[in-house]
Order: C-alpha cells, then structure tokens, then sequence
C-alpha cells in the first residue's frame, strides 16, 4: 500500500525549503521527499532542479498533505515557511502573507502554471487538495516568472496526471461540527496510449460558530493521449463549486474576544456566499529531439461569485446589543482564457552548456461586478443602513437591515500579451549563471454605469519589463550557495482587472528583491538544511483600508521594505523518529516606520513523527505566528496551535488516522476581518479518517 511509505515523511517533506531530502530505507519505514535532482516547475521555465535554481522553492507533497488530513490549499501552505492566513470570506477564503506583504495580489496563486487573474481583492480556485500531485512555493517576486503581482511569491498548486498504472482510492472522513468527508481517485488506461485521471471531492460541516455551515464540491479530470512517441495531447476540465461559512468574525471590546460572543455568528440568518469555478485546459507537448521540446498551453477560466452579507458588527456592553452594518450584495461574473507557448532547448557553445527558454502568453479577461452600493444605484447603500438589537437576537434578516437593490454596476475587460526568456549557462564546472526577461503590455477598460443609465469607461495601458539574475556555486558535492536579484511589477490597485479612477494613469509599481543563501544535505542524508537572507522593497502601494469594510476604500503606501532569515531543516534520529522545522525573523516597515497591517514578523513551524509500534504512527506539528499589527486597531496577538495524529495500518488496503486539530484547545484569531473584528480560530476538534486503496 502507497499510504505505508508516508510513515515519517509527513514531518520530513512538507512546510520545509525541502532542497536536499533524500531516500532512506529504515526497518518498513520510508522517509522520502524532493531529491536535489527534482526539477521544479515553478522557480523557473528551464526544467531546472531545485539545487540549480537561484532561488527559495518549496516542494509539499501530495500524499503527505492528504496524510497529514489537510483538505484545502490553504491549510497545506501556512505550514511552509513563512507563509501566513489572511483568509476570509470577502477574498475568497485563499489569501495568505509572505516575506513582509500580504493579499492576493502579493501572492501569486497558480493552478500547473497558469496565472488566474485577481479581480477585487478575490481568488476562488483551485482550493481543495484531495486530486493535488504537489504544491510549489516560490518566495520573492515572480513576476518575471508570471507577470504582474506575486511580490510575496507564488504558490503552484499541480494536479494529478493520467498515468498509465492502476490507482484507485477512496477516503471517507466524520468528525466534530457534523464533519463528512469524501474522496475518490480513479486512474490507469483507457487504451494502449491513452490514460485518464478522475478525482472527486466532497467537504461539508455545521462549523465551529452558529450557522456556521459549509459545504464544497470538486471535480477534476484529465485525458492523456500520447499521439506518438514524441507528441502527448492532455485535456483537463476541473469544477468547483463552494458554499463557505458566512461567519465573518467576532466584534471586539477593548481589543480584545468577549467571551460570551464567541462562537456567535452576526451575519443575518439569510447570509449567502457562493463561488462557482469551470476550468478547461489543452496542452500539447512535443518533444522535437533530445535537446529541444515546445509546449502549448490553452486554457479558460469561468468563475461566478456572489456575497449577499451584513459584514459589520459592534457590541454595546453596556446595554448589551450589537449595531449590524455594511451591508453588501456582490457579484463577480469572470471569464478569463488565454494560450502560453513554451519552447525549450538545451545547447553547448563553445564548450559551454547553455539552457535556454523563450516564450508567449496572451489572456483576454471579461469581469462584470454588479452591487448593491455603486453609482448607477438610485436605491444602493446611502452609509446609514443599519441594525441595532439585542445581542440576544438570533433572527436578524437582510430585510431589517437594508432595502438596497442588486443592479449591473462595474465591468472591465483585459487584454494582456507578454513574452519571456531565460537562459541559464554552466560558466565553471562549479558555477551557473541564470538569467530572465519579461515584457509585458496590458490594456484594461473599465466601465461604471451612472444614474442615467449611462456607461462610464476609464482606459488604461500599462507595459512593464521585469528581469532576474542568479548564481549557483557549489561549495561542495552536497552544499551550494545562491545569489539572485530580482525585479517585479505590481499595479498600485494590486490587480490589473479592477482598476480605479484615481490610479488609471500610474505607472506599474516597482519591486525589487535580494537574495543569498546556502542549500545542504548531511549525516548520510539524514540531515537537510537551507538558510536564506532576503531583502525586498516596494513603493506606491494601495491596500484596503482596515478601518473599513467597503471593498472601495483603500490607503495609500509610499514605501514598504521587507529583509530577514527563513531557516527549515528536516532531521532524522534513527529509523523511528523524524523532525522538520522552519522558521522566518524579519522586519517589515513603511515608510512611516510602521509595521504594516497583519504582517507577522516571527513564525516556526515544528513537527516530529514516531514510529511508535508496528502499523500504529504518531504525528504532532506545531504552529507559532506573532503578533499581527493591525494600524491603529488592537493588534491581533500572537498563537502557538498544536494539532496531533496517530494513524493505524489494519492491512496493506486500509488505513485509519485519528486527527486532532488543536489539541490544547487555545482560543486564537485566524486574522482580522476588519479593525474591530478577528475571526475566531478552530477549536479542538476531533476526526476519523479511513482511506482505502484497491
């Protein structure tokens, strides 16, 4: 059974830089994760290994994030080093901080390569991980990689290919809050040269709040035809579909949780959130001899969104009521699709091995947002639309709150189009130099209806060129340092979709990062380490205003700057104990001096794994994030989290695992939803899990 090989390598190879793991074979344990030689797709478009790119790339397994019972992307991703949740459920449930900035368009979010663009602050897909092959987290700009945005990095969320062997699995969850999980994985052949992959998903609970509920479907297929021995056709079609919680947080008093208010939810009970994703991709690859391959890459993204929530909430202690507010019913009907192409080829020039990469991609995004509060609404939001009843009152409706309309409000439509290189040479046997260029141009209309009726359009062109530059020198056969400089492109909205009057005519934001560090593998493979120093600067920026929940407000930013140390290891005590860990120190400041919003500047991730008795393993991982600095609001404190598994092989098709989530039961903020609001953390929470493979 695959599922035995994952005794230890739960803590080994997830949430770690994971460079330089290697495969050990102790007693019927195997630890394993990403070899040096494992090539990334996501630092790089040259096919480039971990140890040869000049950059922080992070490999999470699959199978070790389904093992660990992790069921979103996010709950995968903050266990990497560094990487924070910012999640709620105005942007998606998705966004995450990392090196010094935080939002969607800090962080780029991939599925296998393709850039699906931001629209208002809000990604939906891809989200769960049960069809997931591996994650990828770049840190630093990716720009230059994957055009505007992604100054904090880019996660690379890869799904499962056809395969031609047999693999079959089903996976069935209860727990707490009414918890019902269920996964099915299918693939093989179909024909001679044709495989296929189906993974299936099924999430749903009553939450850890009141009316807390939520429920999740995905799909994802592929259809793999190998049309000869060098020209493979693959059609991909993945669906999602998610009703999340409509809890957005607690209100506070004094900076702080009231106690008798956690666990309640203030949205009114006919709250409604929804996302709906469609995604359709045809890829050839045609490998043209041993030294040259294109790539073709065509793809189409259909997502609708809708809010319809009272998102504000304050407490009255003294005479003991809650005034409801803001208000907001939003749409978001987008539809992006574009082609990549990708042609690589491998070179020796004067004795000198050269790799090099040159490309295109095009994308054409149609965004329509209607609302409840824009300026074509004769009946929208008038800012004293409110609620104020006893906290007790458990049957607020929308009704009593607003007599707002729902009416066609935003549109915007994209045009973007790029080309890209990168090369990367063998100076010295010991050293490579990697080098990158992108030139992108990006037209973007955006229109707002009137009261009359009228459409009011803004134009906006925008062309930036971005470029990295790196080294690679190996100290010894198993030690390298690394050098790059690299440059970004953000827009000072954060997306290029949703654009604003007052910032149509600004130039791209500029961003640049250093970065220096050392890759090692040692004690005959037991022990890999990594250590980095990082040093990134950006201007110009635009960010929601904390102080407020209109999805319109936003402060301005000068200058953020953003340098410290990501250190992660994986260690191996003998043949039944196993550790990772990782950890980030840095400081981020404006230009004020001033610690941006929710930016936490210390966080470690520890885990150990024991083999404690024959087919019977335990897994206990720890979470430590410091204290989030939120303007002039309370700051969001410091946690540390620990959840624990033991896990039981009952024969080589069945295994079950006992998931603890919490397990000291710590009262915590996941983030801030606004000033006055922190979103209540999960509580210690119970699971039994029972995979079969057949």
């Amino acid at each position: 059974m695959k599922k035995r090989n994952l005794v230890l390598a739960i803590c080994m190879a997830s949430a770690t830089t994971a460079y330089a793991q290697s495969e050990v074979e102790i007693e019927e344990i195997l630890i394993y994760g990403q070899q040096l030689d494992s090539e990334s797709e996501t630092g790089s478009r040259l096919g480039l290994t971990l140890i040869e790119t000049p950059a922080t790339v992070e490999i999470i397994d699959g199978e070790i994030i389904r093992s660990r019972i992790d069921t979103t992307v996010l709950e995968a991703v903050t266990r990497s080093a560094g990487i924070t949740d910012e999640a709620n459920p105005g942007n998606g449930g998705t966004s995450v901080a990392a090196r010094g900035f935080r939002g969607q368009g800090a962080v780029t979010k991939l599925y296998d390569g393709t850039n699906y663009y931001t629209a208002f602050g809000t990604v939906t897909f891809p989200f769960d991980v049960w069809g997931v092959e591996r994650i990828e987290v770049l840190k630093g700009p990716a720009s230059v990689i994957y055009g505007e945005g992604g100054i904090g990095g880019a996660i690379n969320v890869i799904p499962k290919s056809p395969s031609y062997e047999a693999d079959r699995d089903i996976r069935l969850t209860l727990g707490q809050d009414s918890e019902v999980g269920l996964g099915i994985g299918l693939g093989g052949a179909l024909a001679e040269n044709v495989a296929y992959r189906l993974d299936i998903s099924h999430q749903e609970s009553d939450g850890w709040v009141e009316r807390g509920e939520s429920d999740s479907q995905m799909i994802s297929g592929a259809i793999q035809w190998d049309a000869s021995e060098a020209l493979t056709l693959t059609a991909r079609f993945d669906y999602g579909d998610q009703s999340p919680s409509t809890y957005f947080g607690s209100p506070l008093v004094d900076g702080d949780f009231v106690d008798e208010l956690v666990g309640r939810n203030f949205n009114p009970v006919d709250g409604e959130i929804s996302y709906e994703d469609q995604s359709f991709r045809l890829k050839a690859d045609w490998t043209i001899d041993e030294d040259a391959s294109l790539s073709v890459e065509a793809f189409r993204l259909d997502s609708d969104r809708f809010w319809n929530n009272a998102e504000g909430y304050t407490f009255d202690p003294i005479n003991d009521e809650v005034t409801i507010t803001d208000v907001f019913i939003i749409g978001h009907d987008m539809e992006q699709q574009g082609i990549r192409l990708n042609f690589l080829n491998s070179d020796e020039i004067g004795g000198i091995s050269v790799r090099s990469s040159f490309g295109a991609e095009f994308n054409q995004v149609d965004f329509a947002r209607p609302s409840n509060f824009g300026s074509g609404n004769a009946n929208g939001l008038d800012g004293n639309d409110s609620f104020t009843t006893d906290v007790n009152n458990r049957s607020v409706v929308l009704a009593d709150v607003h007599d707002s309309d729902f009416v066609d409000d935003g549109f915007a439509k994209l045009n973007q189009r790029a080309v890209f290189a990168e090369v990367q040479v063998q100076a010295t046997e010991s050293l490579s130099l990697v080098g990158a260029l992108r030139s992108e141009s990006v037209n973007t209309t955006a229109g707002n209806l009137n009261l009359a009726g009228d459409l009011n359009t803004l134009d906006q062109n925008v062309d930036f060129t971005t470029g990295r530059i790196g080294f690679v020198y190996d100290i010894t056969d198993i030690a390298v340092v690394y050098g790059q400089y690299s440059q970004g492109a953000t827009h000072p909205s954060n997306t290029l979709v949703s654009i604003r009057s007052q910032n149509r005519e600004l130039d791209p934001i500029r961003t640049e990062q250093f970065e220096i560090g050392i890759k090692q593998a040692g004690l005959d493979g037991r022990l890999q380490w990594s250590l980095a120093y990082f040093d990134i600067t950006r201007n110009d920026i635009l960010e929601d205003d904390p102080n407020s929940n209109n999805p319109t407000d936003v402060v301005f930013i000068p200058e953020q700057t953003s340098n410290g140390f990501e250190l992660g290891f994986n260690l191996n005590f003998g043949n039944r104990i196993s550790t990772y860990g990782n950890a980030v120190i840095l400081n981020a400041e404006t230009n004020t001096g001033d610690t941006p919003t929710l930016i936490p500047e210390r966080t470690l991730n520890l885990g150990v794994a024991v083999a404690a008795v024959d087919r019977a393993n335990l897994y206990v991982d720890l979470q430590y994030v410091g204290e989030r600095v939120n303007g002039a609001n309370p700051t969001v404190p410091s946690f540390t989290v620990v959840d624990a598994s033991v896990a039981y092989e009952l024969n080589d098709a069945t295994l079950l695992t006992l998931k603890v989530d919490n397990l000291f039961d710590r009262l915590y903020a996941s983030t801030a939803y606004t000033g006055s609001q922190w979103l209540v953390a999960q509580p210690r929470t119970l699971s039994l899990t029972a995979d079969y493979s057949f």
